[in-house]
C-alpha cells in the first residue's frame, strides 16, 4: 500500500459529487423551457440539440457508475488492508484518518497520549516506509529463488 493509493479516498468521492453536477447541470439544460426568440433565420444545418444532449447524459451517468464501482471496490480493498494491520495504535490511526476521513490534527486527539498531528503523521509514513521494504525484499527474495 502506498499514499497515492489510501489519498484515492478523499479524491474519488469528489470526483463522484463532480461527475454528479455535470449530469445535474446537463439535466436543467435538457428541460430548460426558454426557446431562443431572436427573430434571425436559423442555419440550414439540421442538428439535434435534445437527442445530443441525451447522448450526454447517457454517457455521464456511465461514466458515475463505473466511477461509482472504482471507488467502492478501492474502498473494500484499502478498508481490508487497514484492517489487517495488527500494530493496534498504528490500526487506529490509520482507519481514523482514512476510513474515517479526519484530519491529522483530529486523529491525534482521538488517539490520544500526547500525540501530535506530527508524530501520528509520521507513523502513518513510517510504516508505509517499513512495508514498501518489507515488499522490496520479498520481491528480492522471489527474484533469487529461480533458476
Amino acid at each position: 500500500m502506498d499514499k497515492r493509493t489510501l489519498y484515492r479516498l478523499f479524491v474519488l468521492p469528489k470526483m463522484v459529487e463532480q461527475k454528479k453536477r455535470e449530469i445535474q447541470r446537463i439535466i436543467e439544460r435538457l428541460t430548460a423551457k426558454s426557446p431562443s426568440l431572436t427573430g434571425m433565420p436559423h442555419a440550414g444545418g439540421v442538428h439535434d440539440k435534445v437527442g445530443d444532449g441525451v447522448v450526454e447524459l447517457v454517457t455521464k451517468k456511465e461514466e458515475l457508475e463505473e466511477l461509482v464501482r472504482s471507488y467502492e471496490k478501492e474502498e473494500d480493498e484499502i478498508t481490508g488492508w487497514i484492517d489487517a494491520i495488527e500494530d493496534l495504535q498504528v490500526n487506529l490511526i490509520f482507519s481514523l484518518r482514512f476510513k474515517e476521513r479526519m484530519p491529522w490534527n483530529e486523529v491525534a486527539d482521538n488517539v490520544g497520549g500526547n500525540n501530535t498531528e506530527n508524530s501520528v503523521r509520521m507513523m502513518v509514513n513510517r510504516y508505509l516506509e517499513k512495508g514498501a521494504k518489507d515488499d522490496e525484499r520479498g520481491r528480492k527474495a522471489q527474484g533469487s529463488g529461480k533458476s
